[in-house]
């Protein structure tokens, strides 16, 4: 299982950069990613939208990132489809 995690959270912070996300590096099973233009609250109810849950935290210091949980390979797969849908619409 660590390292189906440890592969999931490699290939996902590959995806979410593509998609225009700035990744902070991690070592956990959760990653903290910003995109470059959409605000955090607008993904996370997108998302929340399509029955992908993430985290989104109010607090001044992080309110700008999304906390994503790393799941299997096809959780991940299926939250990197929900979000090329999201930010194909303007």
């Amino acid at each position: 299982p660590r390292q189906a995690v440890i592969a999931s959270r490699t290939w996902l912070f590959g995806e979410l950069t593509v998609l225009g996300f700035s990744v902070l590096p991690s070592a956990a099973n959760f990653i903290f990613a910003r995109h470059n233009t959409r605000a955090a609250e607008a993904i996370f109810t997108a998302l929340r939208q399509r029955k992908i849950i993430v985290r989104h935290f109010k607090e001044a210091r992080i309110d700008a990132y999304l906390r994503i949980s790393i799941g299997t390979q096809a959780e991940c797969q299926a939250l990197v489809n929900a979000l090329r849908d999201i930010l194909a619409k303007p």
